[in-house]
Formats: C-alpha cells, sequence, structure tokens
C-alpha cells in the first residue's frame, strides 16, 4: 500500500494542474520513502496526457544515520529497510509505467545523471533533462537543499515548479533568495511544503533532444 505523511498533497496536485505540458515531461522525487509523493505527481501529471513522460524516484533507503534539519547533535536513524523498499518501488512499478527508480543517495544521481533521460519518439531515441517538476523530500538540512537546488534550478522547464518538505526548519533566507534569483516565486505556502513556480527562464534553455 502506498503511503504518505503529510495532509498537503493536494497543494501539489492544484499547482500541477495549472502547467502546461509539452511533447516530453521529466518530473523528480528526492526521498521516495513509501511513495505517496511520487504517486501524488503522476496522477496529476496523467492528468495532462502527455506523449512522453518519465518519473524519476531518487532514494538510497537502508538504515542511514544521518543528520536531521540544521541541528549537528540530532542524528537519527532513517530505518528505511529493504521491505519498505521492496513493497513501494514493485507496487509503483506495476501501476505505473512512467516510473524510474534510483536506488543511491541525491549526490550520487547528480554525478550520474546530469545529461538527462532516454526517451523514445517515433523511432527516434532522444535524452530529454529539463524537469517540469521536482519535489525535494530526502535530506532535510539547508546544505543539502542548496545542494538539490544547484543542480535542478539549471535543468527546470519554463513554467516549473520545486517543492520544498518540511521547509520551516530550514534556513529559507537563503533558500529563497537563491530560488528568486533564477526567477522562482511562491506559488503556495502550506504548513509543511512550500511551491515555488518558475514562469520565465533565465538560462539558455537546451534543447537536449538528439535523435540516434
Amino acid at each position: 500500500m502506498i503511503k504518505g505523511d503529510s495532509e498537503e498533497y493536494n497543494l501539489i496536485v492544484d499547482q500541477i494542474k495549472k502547467l502546461t505540458i509539452d511533447r516530453a515531461t521529466l518530473t523528480c522525487e528526492v526521498g521516495l520513502r513509501e511513495g505517496l509523493g511520487s504517486k501524488t505527481i503522476m496522477d496529476a501529471i496523467r492528468e495532462h496526457n502527455p506523449k512522453l513522460y518519465k518519473h524519476i524516484a531518487i532514494d538510497p533507503y537502508g538504515s542511514l544515520a544521518y543528520q536531521h534539519y540544521d541541528k549537528p547533535d540530532n542524528i537519527i536513524n532513517a530505518g528505511y529497510d529493504d521491505e519498505m523498499m521492496q513493497r513501494t518501488v514493485t507496487e509503483l512499478h506495476k501501476n505505473y509505467k512512467e516510473f524510474n527508480f534510483f536506488h543511491m543517495t541525491d549526490d550520487y544521481y547528480f554525478k550520474t545523471m546530469g545529461e538527462g533521460h532516454q526517451f523514445c519518439y517515433e523511432s527516434n531515441l532522444m535524452i530529454y533533462g529539463l524537469y517540469k517538476v521536482v519535489h525535494l523530500d530526502g535530506p532535510h538540512t539547508t546544505p543539502a537543499v542548496i545542494d538539490e537546488l544547484v543542480f535542478f534550478i539549471p535543468r527546470m522547464e519554463n513554467q516549473s515548479i520545486i517543492i520544498i518538505d518540511d521547509y520551516k526548519l530550514l534556513s529559507m533566507g537563503i533558500v529563497d533568495m537563491l530560488l528568486k534569483t533564477y526567477n522562482f516565486n511562491v506559488a503556495k505556502e502550506g504548513d509543511n511544503r512550500i511551491i515555488y513556480k518558475k514562469e520565465i527562464s533565465c538560462f539558455k534553455q537546451l534543447q537536449v533532444l538528439s535523435p540516434s
């Protein structure tokens, strides 16, 4: 059974409904856990009936000890065991052909998947690397979120959204400044999640489409 620990997934759905979905669509969640965030994103994107769609979920799982929020002495054990991973990933693979699971840390994903993902369109193989929706629900420290944003910001489509989980426990001054520097503004603010939306690109968006 796909589960989640927040009542604010409706905020994500409402913002995805407002997006314009193009031919190729790429979404990502950092921190899959029990899958409700990814399920929510995929269900909402499906309402747009995209021609090409991949959803990326990144999670190392395992009993990892990590710093929780911006407290150096607050080290917790994640406790995301193999049973949780197998149950969640199996169910999502069964019901969503667009679901792609990367069993790794976010920083390793950034090192290896920066050029994008393969799509097949009209018998042509292409690489597409611009994201429409990104949900950051992995490491909950300000430096980790900054690292995630440094990777994703230049890889976001026009009219795209970034969702940050547990944002009130981060140093949001620097996070907000970074996002607004690159034309992301607050679209919706909840108790646990904040959603930023980009309308205009300040990067030359690469057409990362290369027929084989």
